[in-house]
């Protein structure tokens, strides 16, 4: 039975009561069987107007009636009253028919299920997203026979062994206990799943927010509502700490774009938040696109969240904590991302066929989620790229933007990567190709487009077989040429086009529809290659193809150069700043190039082409001049007062105030990512000195206590300083003049160069990290606006998972945010490490179980590298647990403790610090990180590597203070003071302890 009632009429109202209606309908069905299952739904008149509030509490009242008849209130529509759509009359129907045979059933829960649990703070399309989910897929559902709120599908995933567990939990409100949801989890986990079998699922939460709602407002926060879900989970099953955020939002909003745009930034802002939570203990991503009830999207987000849940499982069985009992154990790899992506290439093909009823955004969503979960190594990697480029193609159709064509050219040339040389489908993916760059060409008239057009045209002619070629793509690759020889004259190319055009003719017969449109091509080439000839007519048909052979070099040889400088360039003598094309025209204007031109072929070409290199190359060393292009001019002008640089010298010069774009991310990108190579390519960098004399000492300058001019400092061949009345100055005694000389960007030795970063500041906080970006010759985005904490916070996860350099985790001061063994700011690497040596020799040797000691030294060699992954760090290390914590002083103002702490095979040491630790065992651990390249390679049976190690183990270290969490994690503590360890004797070495920790 459904029962339907107006709540625009009170449920307690004896008119209107259920039980009074159920009973009037049982006397008057008599003496037919009364219907045993009822739905209660609630319905809203066309037209009423009820506050929330009051749809709340009116939906409470008949809740309660329902409950006191036996009945269930459908609560299908996030609570919100029946609104008359066909869809949800459906299901309505599927729910109470769905009703007498799975009311009762048990989800058969196998150990690697993946187990979703759906939260929604306002509940606004969290039914609607478990129903595209469930629907159709479900193998199985699980309900309580006496929980009706939280509902559960078991979905089987195509004809793989991976399944999903969708559980639709009931809503809970922050900061309130929350026992009655605590109470119905906790029954319905137990109904479904053994201590033992929960514990071998996958679990996650996938978070819907609604962009309706201000992510920022405190009843709205991300943090709140995963902590009270935390509270309310049963404390005998594990909390999943994998979190998926998904933006939803009504199908009928009237939300403006760019509102719904702000409040996705702040959801992205609040989700990166949480991953540097003061807990600790949340693993978030967030889904790229928004929901508004698209069957596609619910699965693309599902999927990718699958996604990043079996590769997470994946990286833990890679990288295991080490323990005895495992260590010999080889890791088996899960199989699921090829059944998830099997899975999405079956819903692809299904949503695809069902094209007129669905919507192009959400399958292109989907369409990009089979692409990602998809790998270049699978033999049909191919047909994902294809597939998404055919949705962006209809796209482009409708909407025409740029950024939709560069996306399906850079899709289709993947496509021609991937795919085998011989299969069927290569031709009609170059002719793809070439109509996208074609119309790109005609957009932009880029030349480096045309290239590729005529390549491409080249390889269809190479595809077809002489006797199947046709006159039209003969005429396609003659027109791609003539175009090409409108704009750099090769006499080749007209040549060539020429011939294509006399081969097509040839192909036609008279009266044959491509026969005038071979005449009509074949002439205007000629006519165009006559009339250059004209213009040519003073000099011999050979001379003039050398000209253009070595314009053509010239060209070449000019752009390969220009495109590792910067694209925008000052020229001196006049102060303009030039594009790469204003740059060509000033050295065609060149004495150089009037030198070239007037060269002939008689050298060889060989030789004519590398003198044309080394001249078009040359024209274009540059000076770098770190403070400022009025520096150029200024130093241009000195020069030439003195007669010591020639004018064919030094006509370009590059400064980071005027020659950048800073409105233009995309150029600032490359500048920041690109400056360390372009002062190192600079023929010398100038550097006047404002602030200093003649006879003053360069370290006092500014200049020297700056961010950005570290780089400048390191990557120049040859500097030149100059004192504020412009003399050079020479009084310079440099104690680092090694580095100076032979500097390599990279992560050798990553701990100094951060030291010598510390002493220098910047502008712009974020920039302490961003000025290193080439030091350390990484790639990383700018993000302008982010927190130091951040930006630092990146670099360092990069040099560590790079590297695996563990040095970067010593220093002093306050901790970052982003993880807790990271600094807040680069000043906390200004103390320089430093420790007392302890002799070792032959005499400590005696009596050592030199067993035990290969043991570890294999032990030690087969540890991973430190890694940095979603925040946290996987750190190797030999680990020392705290055995007793005592006080020994204390201060209030400012807080300061004297403790004396005792660690397995340590001596016991003294800790200062600003942290009042906990007496006690179990809750502390000391740790050395470990950098497998700190160990010698073992020479054959020699055991010298294996002394040194025991030698370099006996020495002091900086040890890391580490607070044990939940989850087997672990958060460093007492960062303020240097901690520095020693071991009791070799023989406590030997009983090292080594584990690999996740560090938050």
């Amino acid at each position: 039975m459904l029962y339907m009632h107006n709540l625009a009429s009170n449920p307690d109202d004896t008119n209107f009561r259920l039980s009074n209606h159920l009973s009037a309908f049982r006397r008057a069905y008599l003496p037919n069987p009364v219907p045993s299952v009822i739905h209660v739904v609630p319905t809203l008149s066309t037209g009423a107007r009820l506050s929330k509030e009051r749809l709340r509490t009116l939906t409470a009242q008949l809740q309660r009636q329902a409950e006191a008849v036996g009945a269930r209130l459908h609560n299908a529509f996030d609570g919100e009253p029946f609104d008359g759509g066909p869809e949800t009359a459906w299901d309505i129907v599927q729910g109470l028919l769905n009703v007498p045979n799975l009311s009762r059933r048990q989800l058969e829960v196998a150990e690697n299920d993946y187990v979703m649990f759906v939260v929604c703070p306002t509940g606004a399309g969290k039914t609607r997203f478990t129903r595209q989910l469930s629907k159709s897929r479900y193998v199985a559902q699980g309900r309580h026979p006496g929980i009706e709120n939280l509902e559960a599908w078991r979905c089987k995933l195509g004809n793989g062994p991976v399944n999903i567990i969708v559980i639709d939990t009931p809503s809970f409100r922050t900061g309130r206990d929350n026992v009655h949801v605590r109470n119905m989890i906790t029954e319905w986990l137990e109904w479904n799943f053994t201590d033992d079998t929960f514990e071998k699922c996958r679990p996650g939460i996938l978070f819907l927010h609604s962009l309706d709602s201000d992510p920022t407002c405190d009843d709205m926060l991300m943090s709140r509502h995963l902590e009270s879900f935390a509270k309310a989970f049963p404390s005998k099953f594990r909390v999943p700490s994998r979190v998926y955020v998904v933006p939803t939002d009504n199908p009928n909003s009237t939300l403006p774009s760019e509102k719904l745009g702000q409040q996705f930034s702040q959801l992205n802002a609040v989700m990166e938040a949480l991953n540097g939570h003061r807990n600790c203990i949340w693993q978030a991503s967030m889904f790229p696109g928004v929901f508004k009830g698209e069957p596609e999207i619910a699965w693309s987000a599902a999927l990718l969240f699958l996604k990043d849940m079996s590769q997470s499982l994946a990286e833990e069985l890679i990288h295991p904590p080490i323990k005895p009992a495992l260590r010999r154990m080889t890791p088996q790899l899960p199989n699921d991302r090829l059944a998830l992506k099997d899975f999405a290439d079956l819903l692809f093909r299904e949503y695809r066929e069902m094209g007129w009823n669905s919507d192009l955004d959400a399958i292109t969503t989907l369409g990009r989620t089979v692409l990602e979960l998809s790998s270049p190594q699978l033999p049909r990697h191919h047909v994902a790229l294809t597939n998404l480029a055919d949705l962006l193609s209809d796209q482009f159709k409708k909407e025409g933007t740029d950024g939709i064509l560069d996306e399906i050219i850079t899709l289709e040339r993947a496509t021609l990567e991937c795919m085998p040389q011989n299969h069927p489908g290569r031709q009609t993916t170059l002719l793809d190709l070439d109509d996208f760059l074609s119309e790109r060409f005609r957009r932009g008239d880029a030349i480096a487009d045309l290239e590729k057009i005529v390549s491409l045209r080249r390889a269809v002619l190479e595809l077809t077989h002489p006797p199947d070629r046709c006159s039209r793509q003969l005429l396609n690759l003659a027109n791609a040429l003539h175009e090409k020889f409108q704009r750099n004259h090769s006499v080749n190319d007209i040549n060539e086009a020429v011939n294509l055009a006399v081969d097509a003719l040839r192909l036609c017969c008279p009266g044959h529809p491509d026969y005038p449109l071979s005449q009509d091509h074949l002439a205007s080439y000629l006519k165009a290659k006559v009339t250059t000839r004209g213009a040519w007519a003073h000099a011999s048909d050979t001379s003039s193809s050398a000209s253009l052979d070595i314009k053509q070099l010239v060209k070449r040889a000019f752009f390969e150069k220009a495109e590792k400088l910067p694209p925008r360039l000052l020229y001196i003598p006049t102060g303009v700043l030039c594009n790469r094309d204003a740059q060509l025209s000033h050295f065609e204007n060149s004495l150089q190039y009037k030198e070239l031109l007037s060269s002939t072929s008689p050298r060889g070409s060989q030789q004519l082409e590398t003198e044309v290199t080394r001249r078009s190359q040359n024209s274009l060393n540059f000076p770098c001049y770190p403070t400022g292009g009025g520096v150029a001019s200024r130093y241009y002008a000195t020069l030439k007062a003195n007669g010591s640089m020639s004018w064919a010298e030094r006509m370009w010069a590059w400064s980071d105030t005027c020659c950048i774009d800073k409105d233009s991310s995309v150029e600032l990108q490359e500048a920041i990512g690109s400056m360390f190579s372009w002062y190192h390519r600079s023929s010398l960098t100038i550097v006047y000195l404002a602030d200093v004399a003649d006879t003053g000492s360069l370290a006092d300058s500014d200049w020297f206590k700056r961010g950005w001019t570290l780089q400048e400092l390191l990557a120049s061949n040859t500097v030149l300083f100059y004192a504020k009345d412009w003399s050079p100055y020479v009084n310079s005694n440099s104690d680092s003049e090694q580095h100076l000389r032979n500097f390599d960007p990279g992560m050798e030795d990553s701990r100094s160069r951060l030291c010598w970063a510390s002493h220098r500041r910047t502008t712009r906080p974020e920039d302490t990290a961003y000025s290193l970006f080439g030091i350390f010759k990484v790639q990383l985005p700018v993000l302008y606006g982010e927190t130091v904490e951040d930006a630092l916070g990146r670099l360092l996860a990069e040099i560590i998972s790079r590297s695996g350099d563990v040095s970067v985790l010593d220093w002093v001061g306050k901790q970052s945010s982003f993880n807790s063994s990271f600094p807040a700011n680069l000043v906390s690497y200004q103390a320089t490490p430093h420790s007392q040596p302890i002799d070792s020799g032959p005499a400590k040797r005696e009596g050592l179980d030199l067993e035990k000691a290969r043991k570890l030294y294999n032990e030690l060699s087969r540890l991973p590298l430190a890694r940095c992954v979603h925040r946290r760090i996987v750190l190797p290390s030999i680990i020392h647990p705290v055995t007793a914590v005592t006080v020994k002083v204390s201060s209030a103002f400012p807080p300061r403790y004297i403790h004396e702490i005792h660690a397995s095979r340590l001596t016991p040491l003294e800790v200062t610090s600003s942290v009042n630790l906990d007496e006690g065992a179990g809750k502390y651990i000391l740790v050395r990180p470990w950098h497998p390249t700190s160990l010698q390679t073992q020479a054959g049976s020699d055991d010298g590597a294996i002394w040194n190690l025991l030698d370099q183990l006996e020495q002091p270290f900086h040890a890391l203070l580490l607070e044990r969490l939940l989850h087997n994690q672990y958060k460093r503590i007492a960062c303020d003071c240097t901690i520095t360890a020693c071991v009791q004797d070799h023989a406590s070495i030997l009983d090292s302890e080594l584990l690999t920790l996740e560090v938050v």
